[in-house]
């Protein structure tokens, strides 16, 4: 049976050949006959079986060619092959059960002259078990490139709004408002400030008023290697150099397409790559690195810098005309030096925010320590005064009042930091807290309950001190 099997192949790839098909094609029809992966039955219009392939004769326990001349019935009693013969319509995606094994066929007359000379049967699968188990790999990574997509969706996703920026003070709101008079526009952004004033916070602020959805893609300048920065930021393609992906790479400004690309202390670019990304901003288009095609591209460009660019244009460290290019809409972030009084609302929000991460019930800081916060002038802006929170809240850890004692040297001017400080010190203290207590006056125009939330200390405490410095309204 087998040889003859092997004789027959030959003899139909000669066939073929002579009829102009590739050698392909009666491999393909040797591999249908032959499958060891899937089954295949054939029989004739009395249900006898004319083939069986050999793994359905071992499932069946027969020996090779044993299945020849018997009646598909006998072997499968309650197979639709009868059915098939009689009425000529094919039965597809059926399942039945064989020696305790679900399995899923589909089977179809064959058909000359208009008469169904015999039908043939197609193990689609072994077992509906198999179904099943493919059934879950599939669920298994849909999941996994859902949480994938999620994955990158976060990545690429702005948090931060303008209900997000804090403060009372005039140059914050004005600040504000500048930024969502920016945000309404389809222009580029140049955000200055110190390091630690919130950049980033009004860059995803900008960026969410309009499209929240699209991406938002940050650039750390800095922290991109001098001779990775223009595959980062312009992509790559295959072999484009050693070491490259095989596939290529997409850079940052294709995977800010339709969205924003916030590009952080962009001072610190090479000279060269500043050339690359004016014309990028000029011409809305990148050219990967290796390639010769150019990708048009829609998306907003927010730069932001902690140093004066134009000062860097003198010395020859940014280019003239990138600067003027990326200088359209100027945000100016002011320190907390200029406006303390968004220090009581920063430290009230994270002490909160402190509070739930490490478990602590602080309400406020001791009076000495918040005129300590107030006389102190924060060279680290937000970011400093949250490290100062979180470290004298570690350092005091119980209670609801920070006191004087747990804040840094640096804060206080004590050199040993063990809570000693001098005479000279705490005059110096009570001279600051009688300054802010007639400043809150003056702006509140006397009235003390409004003066004492200024201050961010309770009333009666705040009548003590009128008391203590002799202050008469």
């Amino acid at each position: 049976m087998e040889k003859g099997k092997r004789e027959f192949l030959t003899v139909l790839e000669d066939v073929l050949g002579n009829y102009g098909f590739s050698p392909i094609i009666a491999w393909a029809l040797r591999f249908f006959l032959r499958n060891p992966y899937e089954s295949l039955i054939v029989v004739n219009r009395k249900g006898e079986i004319e083939f069986m392939d050999r793994g359905s004769e071992k499932f069946f326990e027969l020996p090779q060619g044993g299945a020849k001349g018997v009646k598909i019935t006998e072997l499968v009693r309650d197979s639709v092959f009868p059915k098939v013969l009689e009425t000529g319509i094919p039965v597809i995606g059926r399942i039945f059960n064989v020696k305790g094994v679900r399995k899923i066929s589909s089977t179809y007359p064959l058909i000359k002259d208009g008469e169904v000379i015999g039908a043939i049967g197609h193990l689609i699968l072994r077992s509906l078990e198999e179904v099943e188990r493919i059934n879950k790999e599939m669920s298994r990574l849909k999941n996994q490139v859902r949480s994938l997509r999620e994955r990158e969706r976060d990545q690429y996703r702005a948090v931060y709004t303008f209900e997000n920026i804090l403060g009372v003070s005039t140059a914050i709101k004005d600040t504000v408002q500048l930024a969502k008079k920016v945000a309404m526009i389809d222009t580029d952004v140049l955000i200055i400030g110190e390091s630690g004033t919130g950049k980033e916070l009004f860059a995803q602020a900008i960026h969410n008023f309009r499209n929240p959805e699209s991406p938002f893609v940050r650039v750390n300048a800095p922290a991109i290697p001098f001779e990775l920065a223009e595959s980062e930021l312009f992509g790559y393609e295959k072999g484009a150099f050693t070491g490259a992906s095989h596939t290529g790479k997409p850079g940052k400004f294709e995977l800010a397409h339709n969205g924003t690309i916030f590009i952080d202390e962009i001072s610190s670019l090479p000279l060269s790559i500043q050339a690359k990304l004016l014309r990028v901003l000029q011409e809305r288009e990148v050219e990967r690195l290796g390639s010769t095609k150019v990708k048009r591209l829609n998306f907003r460009m927010i730069a932001a810098s902690n140093v004066d660019l134009k000062k860097a244009v003198k010395e020859g460290k940014f280019r003239q005309d990138l600067y003027y290019r990326i200088a359209k809409a100027v945000i100016y972030i002011p320190p907390l030096r200029e406006r303390k009084e968004d220090i009581p609302v920063y430290v009230d929000h994270f002490l909160e925010a402190i509070n739930k991460q490490f478990g602590t019930r602080f309400k406020r800081l001791s009076h000495e320590a918040f005129l300590c916060f107030m006389n102190y002038d924060w060279p680290g802006n937000v970011r400093e005064l949250i490290n100062v929170l979180e470290q004298a809240i570690l350092k005091t850890w119980e209670g609801e009042e920070i006191p004087l004692s747990s804040l840094p040297s640096e804060l206080t001017g004590s050199s040993s930091g063990d809570g000693f400080h001098s005479n000279a010190f705490k005059k110096e203290i009570k001279e600051k807290e009688k300054e802010l207590i007639l400043q809150a006056l003056r702006k509140t125009q006397g009235n003390k309950r409004k003066a004492a939330l200024l201050l961010g200390m309770p009333r009666s405490t705040l009548y003590k001190k009128l008391k203590e410095y002799s202050i008469e309204i």
